[in-house]
């Protein structure tokens, strides 16, 4: 660490690990973005086709606004909220190509372990000794390892859509592993994809968002192709459909409430199964047999298509080796945990501001920050996520100025 400027490593190119990145850069300092996939925002672009329910300005920093008007960038804004699609090129990939990140951000180059140099996990537990050391993060890009070190590092990798399993407790159902490549693990692109659907009976896992927005598109295509059938499972017998009385995010809304009409009966053509898991899945010659049970008691459904839409998972196998403390429950940072499941009654939009020492943990210099910061919990918006990149790069620079005091 050179008097003054510090090297940072944030991981994922996503529009937390970006922000960051530029929170880095007007300090001066030293800062290296790595990113597994061949385009940054890989996370969003996997449901491109969908539009988010907030605007444009929700969805953007003071500082990607001031790092775009500075390139002679026009700033996107107004109009209907993006999709993923609309957000990575219009504001994700112009960022990249600016001078407030020229030559920062390093894509297909995976981040495979991070270590403390010199340390294992269990040596020096939150010592001003293991503060010393810099961190080791062994790196993969075009089949070549290597490793490269930093002062600090910023996980901002978020969450992996398709972790989410189907089987009843969060885990996999018998038969799900072997038939993996048989289960769609995405929102399907309708009605680009309706020609997969029509005519065919699909199963369809899960009550957020996401699969709210996948019974919405099958509707259509119900009533387009007749014969088309959907079955709905539900873990829950009632769900709440994620829209607050008076939803100021009115397509949010609007989506909450088909969801509600198509439970309720109101779509010939899509039966909605609450109180029921997946126990177990079998290949049926060309179809899939899916066994439920739950408290309207077990039967068996066969259908073509599988898609499973319960859920994104975080994945903490890159600081194994480091001294992080994580939640039992939300898989999250445990000061950040511990404050959001106080507020787990509240919408996103009224979550409160959550400061950067909730995202400290035992290993000095070592922040989680983004939708991953948020394990399970479902109250994450992007903006927090700009709050928590001003935030750690701000707290990163008193550590820095304490130390060279």
């Amino acid at each position: 660490m050179s008097e003054g400027k510090m090297r940072v490593a944030i991981i994922g190119a996503g529009p937390s690990g970006v922000d960051a990145a530029l929170a880095c850069r007007e300090r001066g300092w030293e800062v290296d973005v790595y990113e597994r996939a061949p385009r940054a925002a890989a996370a969003i672009r996997d449901w491109g086709h969908v539009r988010m329910f907030t605007p444009w300005e929700m969805n953007r920093s003071a500082r990607m606004d001031e790092a775009l008007a500075g390139a002679g960038v026009a700033i996107p804004d107004g109009g209907a909220p993006p999709t993923g699609a609309e957000f990575a090129a219009q504001l994700i990939d112009p960022l990249l190509d600016t001078p407030a990140l020229d030559g920062a951000v390093h894509l297909g180059c995976e981040v495979l372990e991070i270590a403390r140099a010199g340390l294992s996990k269990e040596q020096e537990i939150a010592t001003d000794a293991r503060a010393a050391r810099h961190f080791r993060l062994i790196l993969r890009q075009d089949g070549t390892e290597r490793a490269a070190v930093a002062d600090a590092v910023i996980d901002a990798t978020g969450t992996e859509f398709a972790a989410g399993p189907l089987g009843d407790g969060g885990v996999a159902a018998p038969g799900e592993r072997s038939l993996a490549a048989r289960i769609r693990r995405r929102i399907p692109d309708l009605p680009a994809e309706s020609e997969s659907f029509a005519g065919r009976t699909t199963l369809v896992a899960g009550t957020g968002h996401s699969a709210q927005t996948a019974i919405a598109g099958l509707a259509d295509v119900v009533a387009a192709s007749p014969g088309t059938r959907v079955v709905w499972v539900s873990r829950s017998a009632d769900p709440d459909w994620g829209s607050p009385v008076d939803d100021p995010l009115p397509d949010r809304a609007a989506l909450a409430a088909r969801a509600g009409e198509v439970a309720s009966g109101a779509v010939g053509g899509i039966e909605f199964l609450g109180g029921l898991s997946v126990h177990g899945l079998a290949l049926a010659g060309a179809g899939i047999d899916v066994q439920l049970d739950g408290t309207p008691g077990p039967r068996t459904v066969r259908v073509d298509e599988v898609v499973s839409l319960t859920g994104s998972r975080a994945d903490a196998s890159l600081y194994r080796q480091l001294q992080v403390h994580e939640c039992y429950a939300t898989g999250a940072p445990i000061k950040l945990s511990a404050q959001l499941l106080g507020d787990a009654a509240g919408d996103c939009l009224s979550q409160p501001e959550h400061g950067p020492e909730l995202l400290r943990n035992p290993e000095p210099g070592f922040f989680i920050i983004g939708a991953k910061s948020y394990g399970r919990a479902p109250s994450y918006l992007m903006r927090t996520g700009f709050g928590q990149a001003e935030g750690v790069v701000a707290l990163l620079a008193r550590d820095l100025a304490a130390v060279g005091a």
